[in-house]
């Protein structure tokens, strides 16, 4: 095995340990005789709420994806991409060692017959709207207490992170790769209607999955405002984005822990929320299990994905 490899392998391991790690932290840091009377007092009414909340966030998603193919006259039955979209979740909360979620959806949406660098652009193009508008919603921050973005000291980390992006931009691999992928993608970033209309899905599906968490904390009887919930919930999502960690998990909820507790949320409410809403996305996910059990489960199987995207020009060759 050569060290390439092997860093490779050492880096998912890696990738396990770390989530482990930081939920048994979390965990050991509890007072659990307080853990018990808090979900006997819990409003399972409002945790339904929040499920079908995030279950129509997924909707508005697949809503969009199809939005971008039509842009392109690609027609798509809507209630494959609906189910590409769950079983997209469901293989990135499950199976996130095989084969990541996008993927799976790249392979399912290829096998139109017509087009297929283009559906699998999609793919992609559909993920950096929904980062795009997490992007523009970054000003929610400012509804937090305790986060030091407007000191001197938040200034220089963003300083140093510019710094740092603008390294990475010169390397001549990264440089490549985000040159390929844009030429794939350029065309739904040039239009305005198509950009006004796609950022619009984004917000709907952002601002769903944000009640969805709302929801969550307002069934453990915690106060804060819905922008407050929402801040937490879309900081903890660019952080969770940092590659240390199978789909972000103890990241995510580490992080949302860290800001409700600046919220003056108590710690066993902050680990509460962090985990059930983290429940609350497996638990929708499982309707896509049922897709990949109800005749799909060839997609995992497939050894060969689109994972490079390539022109329309090339595919047409």
């Amino acid at each position: 095995m050569d060290k390439s490899r092997l860093l490779k392998k050492g880096f998912q391991v890696l990738r396990v340990l770390i989530p482990v790690i930081l939920i048994w932290w979390l965990l050991s840091q509890v007072d659990w005789r307080s853990i018990w009377p808090l979900m006997q007092n819990i409003s399972w009414p409002l945790l339904l709420v929040s499920v079908t909340l995030f279950s129509a966030s997924e909707v508005v998603i697949a809503v969009r994806w199809r939005f971008l193919l039509r842009f392109q006259q690609i027609e798509v039955p809507f209630t494959k991409l609906l189910g590409l979209v769950f079983v997209g979740i469901f293989v990135s909360n499950f199976l996130p060692t095989t084969v990541g979620g996008d993927v799976v959806k790249m392979v399912g949406v290829a096998q139109e017959r017509k087009g297929r660098a283009v559906v699998v652009a999609s793919v992609v193009a559909d993920r950096l709207y929904n980062l795009a508008g997490m992007f523009f919603l970054l000003p929610l921050a400012i509804t937090l207490k305790g986060v030091p973005f407007f000191t001197m000291e938040g200034r220089s980390n963003w300083l140093s992170s510019a710094v740092l992006l603008a390294w990475l931009s010169s390397w001549p691999e990264i440089a490549v790769r985000a040159r390929r992928t844009w030429n794939a993608v350029r065309t739904w970033f040039i239009s305005p209607r198509c950009v006004l209309a796609a950022l619009m899905f984004s917000w709907l599906s952002i601002g769903l999955a944000f009640s969805s968490f709302w929801m969550v904390t307002l069934a453990l009887g915690v106060s804060i405002s819905y922008w407050q919930a929402s801040a937490v919930a879309m900081l903890s999502y660019f952080i969770a984005l940092i590659p240390i960690a199978i789909n972000g998990l103890g990241v995510a909820e580490g992080s949302k822990v860290y800001f409700l507790i600046l919220q003056g949320v108590s710690l066993e409410q902050s680990v509460a929320a962090a985990l059930i809403i983290r429940l609350v996305t497996l638990f929708v996910s499982l309707f896509g299990g049922l897709r990949l059990a109800w005749g799909w489960r060839g997609l995992l199987s497939v050894t060969d994905v689109p994972i490079e995207i390539q022109t329309e020009e090339k595919d047409q060759k």
